[in-house]
């Protein structure tokens, strides 16, 4: 059972997810920033004007992600940037990404470590809010992340998309 389990790793392991930064950002203009005609609403109203102003990097995750977004997380303010996208080529399990933001969350308190999986449903009120071609992990600036938030809970976006502020998805 063990020898079967380390060859199953292997296979995953030689998977590769063929996707770039030009794959992302296209999704980001077409999905993610764009307003949908049932909701009315874009996924991320604030989507547009980051691209728009280049306050976005995309980048490949390296082998020691940890490392890289704790680099990330230092050189995020100097860049002005309002979001780094880390898209893995390498197969990675959900949980295993999930704990990834954890600990760099712990390491980089003041950022948001979010992320996407391509095994999450991401259908929400008919829209798909998931990338589902490749695992993908968010870092924000908790301060900016917090604001947006904030701003948006004065408008209906939450009601429109059927969200709950209070619910643990939130920061």
């Amino acid at each position: 059972m063990e020898e079967e389990n380390q060859r199953c790793q292997k296979l995953q392991k030689a998977v590769k997810v063929v996707v770039g930064s030009k794959d992302i950002e296209k999704w980001i203009r077409q999905v993610v920033a764009k307003t949908h005609k049932a909701s009315g609403a874009a996924i991320c109203p604030f989507a547009k004007r980051t691209l728009a102003d280049r306050k976005i990097q995309i980048s490949m995750a390296k082998e020691d992600v940890l490392d890289q977004i704790d680099l990330c997380c230092d050189l995020f303010n100097s860049l002005a940037l309002d979001i780094v996208i880390l898209y893995f080529t390498d197969q990675i399990t959900e949980r295993k990404l999930s704990n990834i933001c954890k600990r760099a969350h712990k390491q980089n308190p003041d950022y948001a470590i979010m992320y996407d999986h391509p095994t999450n449903d991401g259908l929400h009120k008919g829209v798909q809010f998931s990338y589902q071609k490749a695992p993908l992990l968010f870092i924000q600036d908790l301060n900016k992340l917090k604001d947006a938030q904030s701003k948006l809970s004065k408008t209906d976006y939450y009601r429109v998309w059927g969200l709950d502020v209070d619910s643990d998805m939130f920061y």
